[in-house]
């Protein structure tokens, strides 16, 4: 006589793997799916660091900002042109030399001419209402206006 398993064991052995490489192929969903969303926000975080790195950027380096619609022109002392479109689902950078896309929705872009507290500098107020995340938010910028740039308005 050869000592081997039965067929009831072999079966109850079968069995409780299953039930052992379901619990394993669940927890294994779920994980996947929590790195998943996980890399989604950390996406729009990223995207949404990059888009206020460029805007402060080129506020502060350019030196006419223009406002029609849902686009922002920056045109720089040396001529350089930078568009930001703002579309449905997200927006674009436009320079000479590349195209950056951000995944961020814009709801309103409103401009507008501040003073400071002691009213002896002017600045243009540049405030986005976005949409990140499902979640609504504002971004504020502002960029210093000049003398010369206030007499060349009262000019014209």
């Amino acid at each position: 006589m050869i000592s081997a398993f039965s067929i009831i064991e072999t079966i109850v052995g079968m069995a409780i793997t299953a039930i052992i490489m379901s619990i394993i192929f669940v927890v294994f969903s779920i994980v996947t799916e929590r790195m998943i969303d996980y890399k989604n926000q950390n996406e729009l975080i990223c995207d949404l660091n990059r888009l206020t790195y460029s805007l402060n950027k080129d506020i502060f380096e350019n030196e006419k900002m223009t406002v029609i619609d849902n686009e922002i022109t920056f045109k720089s002392y040396s001529g350089e042109i930078i568009k930001y479109n703002f579309l449905e689902d997200y927006t674009l950078r436009n320079n000479e030399i590349f195209i950056d896309t951000f995944k961020i929705k814009l709801k309103q872009i409103t401009i507008d001419t501040v003073k400071s507290k002691s009213e002896q500098v002017v600045f243009q107020k540049l405030k986005f209402n976005i949409e990140v995340n499902e979640n609504k938010m504002d971004l504020k910028f502002y960029k210093r206006i000049y003398a010369n740039e206030l007499l060349n308005k009262i000019k014209d």
